[in-house]
């Protein structure tokens, strides 16, 4: 798999930065890096948490929610949901390795000289990939993470506890970015016009939501991210390995092996299957996110240059629509009358987007009609990313999106081979891939 290439590429610092022994300065080289600015390291911190919510396991959480179709080779037994624990070391990798680890490494380095600023914000990115992997897995090592030295074979604590704390290193972060905008450390990875603590603000209405406290999530939507131009996203170019990771996947990697040829999503688009509101700019939106194969039958994501995949094209790693959304949800599921308001104000942003029409709701305030647009709107607005995954389990399937084989869609990813050979503290016995995580 490839990653992103631009920054970096000599962080190993993790490894020793505390090693003392009796030999301490005797083979020292001058000229070899033993740490860096953590105004460098915040960089390799976002790099995996972008790797993580727009590589491998949003393809897979593609295949299962029915977005997308595995057509080739190994992606064949991912559209079966017939998936091994190795299948899932990369996610692992991607969060602990070059996520987590990097975030601590960086909020650390930064309280060591100072720089609240961008403690905070390696917090933020430390506690989104935490509540990432919480919300796939379950359970996970969260309170004796990437302490080696201490814990060699870190408990998995439990997923409950892992949103809480989720919530309590967001609280953190956002006494120590204040109304710092987002641009700052971004560098040319990431781009929002919102604040380091709307961003903040808009993750915990995510992990609120995750953990289906809706007071707490309709109150953080609405301190998140308000505008369009807020959304926080990734950034891409031409230059090798740094495309959208879509396109690096289905052009320069595994052709062919990523479709859509059939999928719900496609089916809700083309009107195979009614939409809970009849939507005429769907047959724009159809075309931005898919393309026909040619000379023959079936969909792919669309990577064209106008694509919703193009290898330009930014990923969403919270957005306007989401938090919106969230609070139109949150709103409905509390007795709250801005469900409607809400609902309808991304309605209206998409008839813009796809310039054609986006009818806003005429179901009432608090009902279940409502409910299931909101959601059906998410599902289909957010594709690619994970959190309709997420949301289909904590639903219990209130959409009723079709499995691709038996009768329940995947609820959750498996725990990896790399952590079932290496650490004892495993839960035992393994869950499969089709118990509910503890809170669904």
């Amino acid at each position: 798999m490839k990653k992103f290439a631009y920054i970096l590429s000599f962080i190993v610092l993790t490894m020793g930065l505390a090693c003392e022994s009796y030999t301490e300065d005797l083979n020292t080289d001058p000229n070899q890096f033993s740490s860096a600015p953590p105004e460098l390291i915040i960089g390799q911190a976002q790099l995996g948490w972008m790797q993580l919510v727009t590589s491998n396991s949003a393809r897979y959480a593609g295949i299962f929610m029915n977005h997308f179709t595995g057509e080739d080779r190994q992606y064949i037994t991912v559209n079966e949901y017939s998936t091994t624990a190795s299948d899932y070391d990369d996610t692992w990798d991607d969060a602990y390795v070059d996520g987590i680890t990097q975030a601590q490494l960086t909020k650390n380095l930064a309280l060591d000289t100072g720089n609240n600023l961008l403690a905070g914000i390696a917090q933020i990115c430390e506690a989104a990939i935490f509540g990432e992997m919480a919300a796939l897995f379950g359970d996970i090592p969260f309170s004796e993470a990437n302490d080696i030295d201490n814990f060699p074979n870190p408990a998995y604590d439990s997923q409950a506890s892992v949103l809480a704390g989720v919530q309590a290193l967001l609280d953190d972060a956002i006494t120590k970015v204040g109304s710092e905008p987002a641009s700052i450390y971004a560098g040319n990875r990431l781009s929002s016009d919102a604040t380091w603590a709307e961003i903040a603000h808009s993750l915990k209405a995510r992990y609120y939501l995750i953990a289906k406290d809706y007071s707490n999530a309709l109150t953080s939507a609405r301190n998140g991210i308000s505008t369009p131009e807020g959304s926080l996203v990734s950034l891409h170019t031409t230059s090798t390995n740094t495309e959208n990771l879509y396109y690096q996947f289905m052009v320069d990697e595994r052709d062919g092996y990523l479709g859509a040829t059939e999928s719900h999503l496609l089916h809700l688009l083309n009107g195979t299957v009614a939409r809970e509101i009849a939507t005429p700019g769907d047959a724009e939106r159809l075309d931005f996110y898919f393309t026909p194969y040619s000379g023959g039958t079936g969909h792919a994501p669309n990577v064209t240059v106008n694509g919703v995949f193009a290898e330009t094209a930014s990923m969403n790693i919270i957005s306007y629509e989401e938090v919106k959304l969230i609070e139109a949800e949150a709103a409905n599921r509390t007795g709250d009358p801005g469900d409607v308001a809400a609902f309808n104000e991304v309605r209206s942003y998409l008839a813009s987007v796809y310039n054609s029409s986006f009818p806003p709701t005429t179901s009432v305030t608090g009902s279940t009609d409502l409910l299931r647009e909101i959601l059906e709107e998410k599902y289909i607005t957010l594709i690619g990313e994970l959190q309709p995954f997420h949301d289909i389990r904590r639903t219990d399937n209130i959409l009723n999106v079709p499995p691709k084989t038996g009768n329940v869609i995947p609820q959750r990813f498996i725990y990896p081979q790399v952590e079932i050979d290496t650490n004892p503290n495993v839960p035992s016995p393994l869950p499969t891939l089709f118990d509910p995580t503890p809170i669904n």
